[in-house]
């Protein structure tokens, strides 16, 4: 759900303000004449939550299996979590996985212990849960907490530990306040005046929080809160340190990971159903499986390889397990989950020759060029379609004896004038895949017609998806479009056009460097977009806690 101009954003972005801030990093460069969104307050996405709790908890715990969905925003769910409304039953939601999740935590005695700083010496120790209140509330809230929280925080938790009757029992009670509060589960950035280029910027505690958001896809660590804390990551030498030490970091791969994840809309596959009566080799974990593959890569190529970018649609490299190596025909290399092989020349390429696209855009009992090509102009090339007027028939004819394949039955919907204009911009593109049934399975013929695979792309002739696939990966709005989502997720929200001086830096950065994910991730983080934001708009779009 999605809430405008909402009075609760502005009296919770008041809230928030008057807790300390810190200066961010100085830049020395000459500012861009850019034109920052309004402050947000993004809440936590779900794997962001899970990752916090497992950082911050233990990575043991067993995270609540059910929360307040993610609700996708151009496309991203990181966007989508700036603009989305927490429900009243998300809002129980979250309170239960709070008192779940407290209750493990003191459960075990080795685990509340690695939590604690201190030993209590009794059961209203106050000085004790005040420590554990700093140590562990300082991480999920990703600050330093103010005297005034931290004494409200452990007054709750002596009163339930002198209730209850244990020292345990107060940690509890105190852990579930600080995962039920707006603090943990939002991550607000209010900023303050930019003395240097005018306007404002973020606080150092908010530019690490959404350091770590974007680079690590969880919550800082305590060597990114000394930063804020110590004002080294207010220097362009400091934030680049930490910048660098963190992309050295495991945990870089979640994040990319993640990502891809939004991006090539990669979850849609958990939901990826077929006729089985139609596509024989369909079973219901083939979604999971294909997305695996797709993630593999391009954990591979961005990180493992540092390699050209383009090399996700024109590599043969891929991770497949036994269930794919079935539907490509090729010999599984491993008994037990994804392994690295190389597709044979000829009928796959890349990312577009994947079961991850081809199946996720194809329908429960047919392949579907519009599908496929609208694909490609908006998550691979950044265009825009339209989407259909409503009460418009979509519905194609079925096959008949003068219109036996797909194509055909395109052809005869396009003569309806109202279909027309969006099936020209993006069935030639898809057109290019139709060697590919609705599961991805290779094929040559189509209810016994051979199959033409011919299309155009922006005017360009093609003959297959090899070539397809050369002419989106060399084409220049690729680059282009991967920066521009890539920014979207660091910042998560909604990019502006004031922004537009941003992404071109950033794409051409990105050009420069052959392509390398890992430069250009770098680049958004330094970015002055990525730290500036715009004046405060108490009418602006935004999530409520």
């Amino acid at each position: 759900m999605l809430q405008f101009k909402t009075p609760r954003f502005a009296a919770a972005l008041a809230l928030l303000c008057s807790f300390g801030c810190q200066t961010p990093a100085k830049s020395t460069a000459v500012p861009l004449a850019i034109s920052p969104a309004p402050p947000a307050l993004p809440r936590l996405t779900r794997a962001q939550y899970e990752n916090s709790i497992h950082d911050v908890l233990g990575a043991d715990l067993v995270p609540p299996a059910t929360l307040e969905p993610d609700v996708p925003y151009d496309d991203l769910y990181s966007v989508g979590a700036s603009v989305a409304k927490t429900s009243p039953r998300g809002i129980e939601l979250y309170e239960d996985g709070a008192r779940n999740l407290a209750t493990q935590v003191i459960a075990k005695p080795e685990r509340l212990a690695a939590l604690l700083p201190c030993t209590a010496t009794s059961t209203t120790d106050g000085a004790c849960l005040d420590a554990f209140v700093a140590k562990v509330g300082g991480k999920l809230w990703r600050r330093a907490l103010t005297g005034d929280e931290r004494a409200v925080l452990v007054a709750t938790g002596l009163q339930a530990a002198a209730k209850l009757g244990g020292f345990q029992y107060g940690v509890s009670y105190t852990l579930v306040a600080m995962l039920q509060s707006p603090r943990f589960l939002y991550r607000p950035e209010v900023g303050e005046p930019d003395p240097d280029h005018g306007g404002r910027r973020l606080t150092a505690f908010e530019l690490a929080s959404r350091l770590s958001h974007f680079l690590w896809n969880g919550p800082p660590d305590d060597a990114l809160l000394a930063a804020a804390q110590d004002g080294s990551l207010n220097t362009e030498d400091g934030i680049g340190a930490q910048i660098d030490r963190m992309m050295a970091d495991a945990k870089v791969h979640r994040a990319v990971r993640n990502f891809a994840d939004e991006w090539l809309q990669l979850r849609d596959l958990l939901d990826l159903n077929k006729d089985p009566n139609v596509y024989k080799h369909f079973s219901s974990d083939l979604g999971a499986s294909a997305r695996e593959e797709t993630l593999s890569l391009v954990e591979y190529l961005a990180l493992d390889q540092d390699a050209d970018f383009r090399e996700l649609l024109l590599t043969r490299t891929t991770f497949v397990d036994r269930r794919l190596a079935a539907i490509y025909d090729i010999p599984a290399v491993s008994d037990k989950g994804v392994a690295k092989v190389e597709q044979p020349p000829g009928e796959r390429i890349g990312l577009l020759g994947q079961v991850s696209f081809l199946a996720m855009r194809a329908h429960p009992v047919s392949s579907s060029p519009t599908l496929r090509g609208k694909y490609v102009r908006q998550m691979l090339l950044c265009d825009h379609v339209p989407n259909p007027p409503a009460g418009l028939n979509t519905a194609l004819p079925e096959p008949t004896t003068t219109a036996k394949t797909m194509r055909e039955r395109l052809t005869v919907h396009m003569s309806v004038p109202s279909c027309a204009n969006c099936h020209k911009f993006i069935d030639p593109i898809g057109l290019g895949f139709e060697h590919f049934d609705g599961i991805g399975r290779f094929r040559t013929t189509e209810n016994g017609e051979n199959i033409d695979t011919t299309g155009t792309l922006d005017d360009a002739p093609f003959a297959d998806l090899t070539s397809l696939a050369n002419d989106v990966a060399q084409s220049p709005k690729y680059p282009a479009c991967v920066a521009q989502k890539m920014f979207a997720y660091a910042v998560g929200r909604p990019v502006t056009d004031g922004e537009q001086a941003q992404l071109d830096v950033l794409g051409a950065a990105f050009v420069d460097s052959g392509l390398r994910l890992k430069t250009l991730m770098r680049a958004v983080a330094l970015s002055e977009g990525f730290r500036r934001i715009g004046a405060r708009d108490d009418t602006v779009t935004g999530a409520t806690p």
